[in-house]
């Protein structure tokens, strides 16, 4: 009883804590799946009912807030939605501005941009509904894992027909990917260090941020199967969420991303949370351009985003990962569980080429001997150090598949790492509409912070990695290595 009553205070001084760090908070985001939530619901449907009505040039209109995030290049035939836009010479202002590329610029605001993005849509919606205390919920999957009820119901504006079937018909997430769900969104909790490979934000874009993406537009489902994009104005073998370009127009798409706003909320307030410096991002610059909801075009600098992200005026109903933070972390520790984002110095602790196409059996590569020592020896060596085991595979055109990725230690549960997802590989490679990918492929690296599955003894252990879904679509490993990130 003591324990539980210990137990409870310290969540509630943690609640309360969460609270008082941000002084401005006038709004709550809400769980999309909780009884409390469903009159912001109402008020998004209230709201994408008038955005749907205006015209694309209207910067609060439906059209004009996805294709912020993106839009593709060309559309098929006339734009029935849009006249004003037929191919990418005819962008509007702040049109394709998310950080949905591979370059290093992209994957240190990624985060950083959507919670921007996502927060004037909130203020959009507060304006048109008329519900002043409107807050964007969010779409707990992992947990609630039926989608909110009003994105599966036609006669509202969030529904959208190209989406997964299962999901459209009310029909909770299949127990299989619900568990890929819940082990990405754990393996997240223990990463400590914000930017690089296997670094918290690389890790949440792919895994549950691009998962979620490619399962809400059906790219797991039968492959045969296929979605009329209205944004693309054709038939697909996804719908509008398992494509950068039509991604936005999802209704979905802005309680996916208060979900995954969330997650790095959690993370961030955490022990293990770290943010990068103003200097980090202004090094690595990106455009920040967003729509007021009385109309007005705005543009931040780098700076001047950085001074108000972290103080936004919203918080969450509750955060992940707080019971099992403590309340009081030692200066030893946080120096072990932090490392420096500029020009991190690596070592490579071992390289093995592969070249082997991956299968629908389980791949398993050992990792026995001098490998396996030199593995634990560099874990001892170094505590502030971090183990990071990297992936590099080779695609030629863009998979419908993903790929769990496990250590194996005799006698031991395989212990979950990581997930090669492929949302946006065409799209960030610049592939065109059609998918294709050029005669050498597109070489893609996967990295995963490790140094909390290594155990430490000599032992040899395996790498497995298993490929889920039935595209047929090869994917090449090339190479796999373990690297130590100071």
């Amino acid at each position: 009883m003591k324990k539980r009553i210990l137990l409870l205070g310290m969540l509630l001084i943690i609640s309360l804590s969460y609270s008082q760090a941000k002084s401005n908070i006038k709004y709550v985001r809400l769980n999309a799946s909780l009884p409390e939530a469903q009159a912001d619901l109402q008020a998004m449907n209230t709201a994408f009912q008038k955005m749907r009505e205006m015209g694309c040039t209207n910067g609060l209109a439906w059209y004009y807030q996805g294709a912020i995030h993106n839009i593709p290049s060309v559309i098929n035939g006339t734009n029935t939605l849009c006249p004003e836009y037929q191919n990418s010479t005819n962008k509007l202002w702040a049109w394709g501005d998310c950080t949905h590329s591979r370059s290093q610029n992209a994957k240190l605001h990624f985060l950083f941009w959507h919670r921007m993005y996502i927060w004037y849509l909130e203020k959009i919606v507060r304006e048109l509904s008329g519900k002043e205390d409107f807050a964007l919920p969010y779409w707990n999957y992992g947990e609630n894992n039926t989608m909110p009820s009003p994105f599966s119901e036609q006669q509202t504006s969030l529904y959208e027909q190209a989406r997964y079937t299962v999901l459209n018909n009310g029909k909770p997430i299949p127990e299989t990917n619900v568990v890929d769900i819940q082990n990405a969104i754990n393996e997240l909790q223990t990463i400590p260090y914000f930017a690089g490979n296997g670094g918290f934000s690389q890790t949440l874009e792919g895994s549950p941020h691009g998962y979620m993406h490619d399962l809400i537009g059906g790219s797991y489902a039968n492959p045969s199967e296929t979605f009329f994009n209205e944004i693309y104005q054709r038939e697909n073998f996804s719908g509008l969420m398992a494509n950068v370009p039509s991604a936005g127009f999802d209704p979905i798409f802005w309680l996916h991303h208060s979900m995954v706003d969330r997650v790095w909320e959690s993370w961030d307030v955490s022990m293990y949370g770290q943010r990068p410096t103003l200097a980090d991002l202004e090094k690595y610059p990106w455009q920040y351009e967003f729509i007021t909801p009385n109309g007005e075009k705005v543009t931040y600098t780098v700076k001047e985003m950085y001074d108000i992200v972290f103080n936004l005026d919203y918080k969450y109903d509750n955060l992940l990962y707080t019971s099992n933070v403590p309340l009081v972390v030692s200066n030893e520790a946080a120096k072990i569980n932090k490392r420096e984002l500029q020009d991190p110095k690596k070592k490579i602790i071992w390289e093995q080429k592969i070249d082997k196409t991956l299968g629908s059996n389980e791949f398993n590569f050992k990792i026995v001997n001098k490998f396996a020592k030199n593995t634990t020896k560099a874990l001892k060596s170094n505590t502030r150090a971090s183990l990071v085991l990297n992936l590099d595979v080779v695609v030629y055109k863009e998979p419908k598949d993903y790929y769990t990725v496990y250590l194996r230690y005799p006698g031991e549960a395989d212990k979950y790492v990581g997930m090669m997802t492929f949302f946006g590989v065409a799209h960030d490679h610049g592939t065109g509409e059609n998918h294709t990918i050029g005669e050498n492929g597109v070489k893609l690296n996967y990295s995963y912070y490790v140094s909390d599955d290594i155990t430490d003894t000599d032992k040899n252990f395996e790498v497995i990695i298993k490929k889920n879904g039935g595209g047929d679509v090869n994917v090449t490993l090339e190479k796999i290595s373990v690297t130590q990130v100071n």
